[in-house]
């Protein structure tokens, strides 16, 4: 019996009949495909000669586990003999049938070695391996399922196994008999176009590195006798072919100097020039402005999946070399609610930054963990790679299991090597340019350019990629486990896991998905440019019609090209290029013209307020719909991670208050407020209105709200926190009042959570949410500030051992805990208060071990005592505000006197860093401007006036926001980016605001 919560945890039961349930009609595709014969009847029977040699290579001596028992499974591919009737075709043709059996050997092995371990455990346990040791008891289960057959040694029947084995094998051969074929019937082509002479014979038919496609095809690199390499490609290739055209007439039109490789098109498939890649390092500059017109022309035809696999660094210039993804089409919707036209995850997925070009960075979920880089002009990884592999635990014993483990970056080819952040960023500049000039050309005239894309429209077949090849990737490893081929309800079922990410789709295309994935095939579809009816590999109907042909939306692209559109691309290349790269300098209102990449305006001339409004003109002028209308609108902005550390590649903005939507929305609020403008509270009022209802119906099971968390400042509690301090800034009670009903949301996920191991800090854990909920009230709140404190201070007794105790800082460490536990102290019954004082104490205690006289400042983490930073969220400017807190509850004179220590050190380093809130300059601003207003504070006003003059006037803010080097002028957030700098200008025009990011207080109109 299939249980739908163990196959499909992320839906709820509703979602299960919606999505999963409908798709049983199908099953019988799968039975269908699994019951397949083997090789079609009349190919004729192996020689003698061909056997031998398969005998031969089958017994070679073991270099992984079991390999003797898969290539004994891929020998079965020459019982068809698929090179009969070709052996002319090569130089060796016993050879190349070893090169056919090696590419069998690594297909088969791709879902053979998960069922082989639980075989070779199975028998194990069973007690029916002879051997007097692990390795002896393992040849024994090879030596005897190679005699027999692993089900028959094991016990297990693994009938999906042997029926993939078997589809698979006739896929390999049919293919490769095709493959054969055509290349005997184009010789004389091939010598025309390319000039590989007619008897020039094959000696390599290439690895099985490619995915497979409709029945196991697959790109492969032919290599010759001369040395000559042509790549095959058994797909349509007028993409390839119509690329010339287009390379030719930018190059003859613009004095562009795109290379274009050579193609023959033949009927469904073709042959590629084969390039190699060069070394381009002593022309960089050249090459990336050239790299930057490439961008525009495959901006302008709608291109995607450009990443360094399928574009060549040469020294011609960037070669693409793989162009199936010209003129994308639209993904496939047939959801209930209809999309919005225009929304944030359209423009960015159509964007320059979509098309794989740029660099693309993906990081792991762990926050430790490094990221790869897949775009063309990406660089080296960094730290553990984020995706783990599967690794053999004692192998070659019957003790063997599989592991997966992260393991180290593997090095790719870059074109941008190993260079500084200055070298990564000067040529992120001049691809800029590059792409800046051919955009403009188009634009200014885009009459021939909308006959170019007619054109080459009319002739070609373009790929529609559904879902990412990782995530079918990722399908396919899934369902290569020993429980899916062991059973084929449960192989049928693991394959209905792509309804989930597709599950807006509509049925026809999962239909289309399960089926070639059930062949082991990554699936493939494609469109007619000037279609809009999906195929799939096979040239078959698959149900689905587009609202336009990918021609439409092009020209539609096209006709919307000019300024506005410009500077976002422009922005998304710079930040594609600084998203790496921490930024940690500020140049001084004496400085002149600034750093690299911005101009300044004349000292003086723009005050708070006016720059304020310009600010907040442009987050209102850049501002997006989300894809549906219910959701909040939202920015295109880098998607900024609370470790600095961490890459920030550009995506749509979440909801959360430090790097999502509802902070930009929240400055617009007290724009509203403070500056009158309407226009500003108009949009502020779209998203909190929007935030509202999503609070009040959004189910309290929701998976999209697991998925959020429900942490202080990145997660849900902050979504409440920005609510209702909108509602109190912009007077909606009604926003309040969502804010507090939807407390649950936040607190009954955390309350299921074990102890050890919940975050305790500020920003990802409980002190964060405690912030939080006391700002939103109300008395869902009051209960859970109680409960969530008695957890925290439950957790911080357990012997000093918490993590969060390791680090001194306000974000994650002891100064967040002690600033938290004064707020909430006075809220909770007085019988539970003596437990927080004497925590806080120990706290306030605790810190001093992170204090070093001789420097006036306290280290970070123990686990670098030499350590020193200046921010909120890990420095003295947050441990200023701690022991602020806490001498106001006690009055401790040897407190104060720690506080202004941290106080003088924060004005001695903590300006001149950078315009954010959570470690640069605005945060250190916030901090001293509340000490100063506190008893025996007004000391600071002239020093916090003397900051705001060098450091904090309208002539660095405006410098600095047109830096396109700096990751933090990119992005709309709160934390750290232009919305930020809003909400700090606004505090400077009205001292009356409250709302503070580094205390979480809301300020505005109170609630009752």
């Amino acid at each position: 019996m299939i249980s739908p919560a163990k196959f499909y945890p992320e839906f709820d039961g509703a979602q299960v009949e919606e999505t999963i349930t409908p798709l049983a009609r199908y099953d019988g595709d799968v039975t269908a495909l699994l019951s397949r014969p083997g090789p079609v009847d009349g190919t004729p029977p192996p020689s003698g000669e061909v056997l031998t040699t398969a005998r031969v290579w089958a017994g070679q001596p073991e270099r992984y586990p079991f390999q003797r028992l898969v290539r004994d499974a891929a020998t079965g591919i020459v019982d068809s003999d698929p090179l009969h009737g070709h052996r002319d075709l090569f130089d060796d043709p016993e050879e190349a049938l070893v090169q056919l059996l090696e590419r069998t050997e690594a297909r088969l092995g791709s879902f053979h070695a998960r069922p082989l371990v639980a075989a070779l455990n199975r028998a194990r346990v069973r007690g029916v391996l002879v051997g007097d040791t692990p390795a002896e008891r393992y040849t024994d289960f090879v030596e005897r399922s190679l005699r027999s057959s692993v089900q028959e040694v094991s016990g297990l029947e693994l009938p999906v196994l042997t029926d993939v084995t078997r589809l698979v094998l006739r896929n390999a051969a049919e293919s490769t008999r095709e493959a054969c074929a055509r290349l005997a019937a184009d010789r004389d082509q091939i010598a025309d176009v390319f000039g590989i002479a007619a008897d020039d014979r094959l000696v390599s038919l290439g690895s099985s590195d490619g995915d497979t496609h409709h029945h196991g095809r697959s790109v492969s690199v032919l290599t010759f006798r001369s040395g000559r390499r042509l790549v095959h490609k058994p797909r349509d290739v007028s993409c390839e072919s119509a690329y010339r055209t287009v390379a030719e007439v930018f190059n003859t039109r613009l004095g562009t100097s795109l290379p274009c490789a050579r193609v023959l098109e033949r009927d469904g498939y073709g042959y590629v020039e084969h390039v190699e890649s060069e070394d381009v390092s002593d022309m960089i500059p050249g090459f990336m402005r050239a790299s930057g017109e490439l961008a525009a022309v495959l901006y302008l035809f709608d291109a995607r999946d450009m990443h360094f696999e399928n574009v060549l660094p040469t020294r011609r210039g960037p070669l693409p070399i793989d162009l199936e993804t010209l003129f994308h089409q639209a993904r496939v919707y047939t959801g209930p609610v209809p999309e919005t036209p225009g929304n944030a995850h359209s423009v960015i997925s159509r964007s320059v930054y979509g098309t794989g070009l740029l660099p693309l960075v993906m990081s792991g979920r762990d926050p430790e963990s490094g990221h790869v880089d897949f775009g063309f002009l990406g660089g080296q990884g960094s730290g553990v790679a984020p995706f783990r592999s599967m690794l053999f635990e004692r192998p070659f014993t019957d003790e063997m299991r599989l592991v997966l483990r992260s393991g180290t970056q593997e090095e790719r080819s870059s074109v941008v090597g190993t260079l500084s952040p200055e070298e990564t960023q000067d040529i992120g500049e001049e691809m800029a340019e590059g792409f800046t000039r051919v955009y403009r050309a188009v634009a200014a005239d885009p009459g021939p350019w909308a006959d170019l894309l007619r054109r080459v429209a009319a002739r070609v077949r373009v790929r529609y990629v559904h879902n990412p090849t990782a995530l079918y990737g990722q399908a396919l490893r899934m369902t290569a486990g020993a429980n899916p081929m062991d059973d084929r309800e449960v192989y049928t079922a693991l394959l209905k896991r792509i309804a989930i990410p597709s599950r807006s789709a509509g049925h026809e295309i999962v239909r289309s998905e399960i089926r070639q994935l059930a062949e082991r095939d990554v699936p493939y579809f494609t469109t007619a440019a000037t279609g809009t009816a999906l195929d799939d590999g096979d040239g078959n109907p698959v149900g689905v019609e587009f609202a336009q042909t990918p021609l439409e939306r092009a020209l539609d692209k096209l006709r919307g090209m000019g300024e506005k559109d410009l500077a976002l691309q422009r922005t998304l290349i710079h930040s594609a290029f600084a998203s790496r790269f921490p930024d940690n300098h500020l140049l001084p209102a004496s400085a002149g013209t600034g750093g690299p990449g911005g101009r300044s305006r004349p000292r003086g001339r723009t005050g708070p307020a006016e720059l304020a409004g310009r600010i907040a003109d442009r987050l209102v002028e850049t501002s997006l719909p989300d894809r549906f209308t219910y959701l909040p609108p939202t920015w295109i902005g880098p998607r900024v991670s609370a470790a600095a550390h961490r890459p920030w590649p550009p995506g749509v903005l979440g909801l959360d208050l430090y790097t999502g939507r509802t902070g930009p929305a929240l400055a617009l609020a007290a724009s509203a407020r403070v500056l009158g403008r309407a226009d500003h509270g108009e949009l502020a009022e779209r998203v909190f209105s929007a935030t509202a209802e999503l609070v009040r119906t959004i189910p309290r099971d929701s998976r999209d709200m697991d998925a959020f968390g429900w942490s202080g400042y990145t997660g849900s509690a902050s979504l409440l926190f920005g609510l209702c301090a909108a509602g109190r800034l912009m007077e909606r009670p009604d926003w309040v009042e969502a804010a507090r009903d939807a407390v649950p949301l936040v607190t009954e996920r955390i309350a299921p959570l074990p102890s050890e191991g919940t975050a305790l800090d500020v920003v990802d854990g409980l002190a964060g949410v405690l912030l939080c909920l006391s700002a939103v009230g109300g008395p869902a709140a009051e209960a859970a500030t109680a409960s969530l404190t008695d957890r925290l201070l439950t957790a911080l007794a357990d012997g000093g051992r918490h993590p969060v105790l390791n680090q001194s800082g306000f974000a994650h460490g002891v100064s967040g805990l002690i600033h938290t536990l004064v707020r909430v102290g006075p809220l909770l019954p007085e019988d539970r208060r003596p437990a927080v004082t004497r925590t806080l104490h120990g706290l306030v205690d605790g810190l001093g071990r992170f204090h070093v006289p001789e420097e006036d400042n306290w280290f970070s983490n123990t686990a670098t005592p030499r350590s020193f930073s200046s921010g909120w969220c890990h420095g003295s400017a947050g441990i200023a505000l701690a022991l602020n807190s806490f001498h106001g509850l006690t009055g401790d004179p040897g407190v104060l006197r720690l506080r202004d220590t941290a106080v003088r050190t924060t004005l001695r380093n903590g300006f001149g860093r950078n315009l954010t809130w959570c470690h640069g300059d605005l945060g250190n601003h916030a901090i001293l401007t509340e000490i100063s207003r506190g008893a025996g504070g007004e000391w600071l006003l002239p020093e916090i006036a003397a900051a705001e003059e060098r450091w904090l006037n309208a002539e660095v803010i405006e410098r600095k926001n047109a830096d396109t080097r700096s990751r933090y002028a990119h992005t709309s957030s709160l934390m750290v980016g232009t919305a930020g700098i809003l909400l700090h200008l606004l505090r400077r025009v009205d001292p009356a605001l409250a709302l503070s990011l580094v205390t979480l207080t809301p300020g505005g109109e109170s609630a009752t």
